[in-house]
This record gives structure tokens, sequence and C-alpha cells, in this order.
């Protein structure tokens, strides 16, 4: 009876904490085999709905993902490198009515979030998180979302606070601003600069001093990353979205 009487508790225990995820329609995993394993071990004592599981190959050959019905929600629980690898295929159609939470090293981040904010998939993100810290929080991201709220560490807002401001700064510059970020894209120096465009050497410093300070930059470096983060992030797309700016890759003139 005693025994009886301790499943009995343990079972109450776990359905209250499900109810926690009562705004939860189930999970949808994307990601490695090994990534799935760890996802399904840390819901398994709360008994979510898994409604599907995809590697990148059948999540790219999949007409959709899982979507919910009435008010509930259903969570994409991936990781960085699968959800980027699925949006360069150009299936947004996958992401009806999803939340997503990424599991993913801050390293990832600025890349992934270029591609979600070109997909207009940026308010569909319910949290990131990396991938060290799931076994201890992934749980209470993952309620959260549940219940329609996000959860980003600070590091996250601060790229996605850089991203709006260097989309922002880069749509400003005008024709002779961005051939001169298109010439520093290709590592040019003021000397080559100055005969490409035809300028005088101090000019083309100055213009090179006033370019910096517009993108916030600091350097020429820094200018160029800039440009290339928004500008080319997969050859395709990149360079068609360059040629609408007039920059073109490094080593290559714009068309």
């Amino acid at each position: 009876m005693q025994k009886k009487n301790n499943n009995n508790g343990k079972g109450r225990g776990a359905s209250a904490s499900a109810d926690a995820f009562g705004g939860l329609a189930g999970v949808v995993l994307l990601g490695p085999e090994a990534f799935q394993r760890e996802i399904l071990t840390l819901l398994e004592p709360f008994e979510l709905p898994v409604l599907g599981r995809f590697d990148l190959a059948s999540a790219v050959a999949a007409p959709s993902l899982p979507v919910a019905t009435g008010e509930k929600q259903v969570v994409l629980l991936t990781t960085g490198k699968a959800l980027q690898g699925l949006l360069r295929q150009r299936r947004r159609k996958l992401f009806p009515r999803v939340r997503i939470i990424v599991v993913a090293p801050l390293e990832e981040l600025p890349s992934l979030l270029y591609h979600l904010d070109r997909e207009e998939l940026l308010e569909s993100l319910a949290g990131c998180i990396e991938p060290d810290q799931l076994s201890d929080h992934g749980l209470e991201v993952l309620r959260l979302a549940a219940q329609g709220l996000s959860v980003m560490p600070a590091a996250t807002v601060r790229l996605l606070l850089d991203q709006q401001r260097g989309s922002a700064r880069l749509a400003q510059l005008d024709d002779q601003e961005r051939e001169l970020l298109a010439l520093i894209m290709t590592g040019a120096s003021n000397a080559e600069i100055a005969a490409s465009m035809k300028l005088p050497l101090g000019r083309v410093r100055n213009r090179v001093r006033g370019l910096l300070t517009k993108l916030g930059c600091r350097s020429r470096t820094a200018a160029a990353i800039l440009a290339h983060r928004y500008f080319q992030q997969e050859e395709g797309q990149g360079q068609a979205e360059q040629g609408a700016l007039g920059i073109g890759p490094p080593g290559k003139e714009s068309e």
C-alpha cells in the first residue's frame, strides 16, 4: 500500500508540474539525433506531447511542420545550425503559428538573427539559450514560451538592437558612400580608393572617416564586417541584396 501511495504522490507532482505547460499543444524538435535525445530526456517527466522530430534533411523535405489548432502554442526547439540551414532553403512556410526556441552558442546568433529578420520571423522567436544552459534553464524558457512570452539573454537583446541599428545605418548611405563601402569591403587602401573614385587622397581620408562615423564603426574592418553580416550571409541571396544597394562582393564589381 505504501508503494502505491508513493506512486500516486509522484503522479500528482508530475501532473502539477505539467500544468505549468498548460498553454502548450506540444513541441517539435529540429536538430541532430543527440540534440533530440537531450530534449526528450528533459521533457520526459512532464509527458509533454512531441508532435514531430526532424533532422535538417527531413525538415527540408517535409511539406510543413505540425501546427496548433485553437489557442495553444506549438514550440519548435531547434539548434541554431539546423534552423539556419532550414531558413537558407527558403522554407518559411514550415513555420506558421510556431514559436521558436533556439539552442545555440552566442557566436552563432548574429547570422541566425539576420536570417530570422529577413524571413520576418523574429516575432516568432520565443527564446535563445546556450547549450550548456539547457539542462538548468531549458524548461523555464519553454514554460514561458507556452504562455506566449519571450526570454532573451542580454547578449541576444544587444545583438538584436545592433542588427536594427546597423540595417538602419546602411539604408541611409548615399550612392557615393555605398561605392566607398564596396571598395572598403574589397580591402582597398585609401590610395586605391582615390584612384578608383578619381578623388584626391585627402578627400578620401575624410570620406572614410565620415563613413565610419555614420556607421558607428571604429575601423574599416568593423565597417566591412557590418556590411558582410547583413548583405553576404549566403551566396545567392546576399549578392542579390548587395546589388540592390550597389554593393558588390569583395573582389568583384557590382553590375
